[in-house]
């Protein structure tokens, strides 16, 4: 099977945005609303640092994809996604292309760092079913931080070493709701209405949105935010536990 690997441009955007959309949720208003979400931050992703993805294509079809974010705070790239949605094209070495074309790209100097990033970093987690993303990860040469196995990284810079941000809650946390989204994913605002939805079965504390790619600084001064926090306490249990796995890397 020939894979070819393209990085995301405006002209092939779009197919970076629907990859991860099933069918049956094409017109679900959520999913329309989702989309919106991601095409927006495309696009910003974009003008501001040139590319945020690479895609997978057999023939012209595109068939897995590798997401991507700087922080150029850290000079690190963060890895938001790695996805091979069909089941076919599992145990075809996409996933693995995909990820080498990155880290081969990440070794060199990059313009919105002027320098190349001294790691890539990714949170990964496992969903029943699929082959866990954390194991693909460390069969990729990644190391775990604290002997966290969903937390890796991969060190591109001599003797780099990354550390954990432990959550620090602020003063303002205190009886609400925070719902923290990641605007690169066409499911935040489903899931994030699955959060709310929840919360609303069984209080009417107030919700707070965050957005985590619009306001850096509310991740920042917190040190790390969680999928959900209430009253100041990050909950571990995410939406995603028990519905379509949206970031679980393909068997590789």
């Amino acid at each position: 099977m020939d894979i070819q690997i393209k990085d995301v441009n405006t002209e092939n955007a779009d197919d970076l945005i629907n990859l991860c959309i099933p069918k049956e949720k094409e017109d679900d208003p959520l999913f329309t609303e989702g989309i919106k979400v991601k095409k927006k931050w495309v696009y910003k992703v974009l003008k501001h640092y040139g590319s945020c993805a690479k895609l997978a294509y057999v023939g012209t079809k595109p068939v897995g994809m590798i997401q991507y974010v700087p922080n150029p705070d850290e000079r690190i790239v963060e890895i938001t996604c790695i996805f091979v949605p069909d089941s076919q094209y599992h145990k075809r070495g996409i996933g693995t292309t995909l990820l080498k074309a990155l880290i081969e790209d990440m070794k060199t100097p990059q313009p919105y760092f002027n320098a190349s990033p001294r790691a890539l970093v990714t949170h990964a987690f496992e969903i029943h079913g699929w082959f866990p993303q954390h194991k693909f990860y460390q069969k990729m040469g990644f190391k775990t931080v604290d002997n966290d196995p969903y937390l890796l990284y991969y060190p591109l810079q001599q003797g780099y070493v990354h550390t954990r941000k432990e959550f620090t809650p602020q003063k303002e946390d205190e009886g609400k709701v925070l719902i923290s989204f990641d605007p690169s994913c066409p499911w935040c605002t489903y899931f994030s209405e699955k959060i709310k939805e929840t919360i609303r079965e069984v209080t009417d504390i107030p919700i707070e949105l965050i957005n985590t790619f619009e306001n850096p600084q509310e991740v920042k001064k917190r040190g790390s935010i969680s999928f959900c926090v209430v009253n100041k306490i990050p909950i571990k249990a995410f939406a995603a536990d028990k519905e379509v796995p949206i970031r679980s890397e393909e068997s590789t």
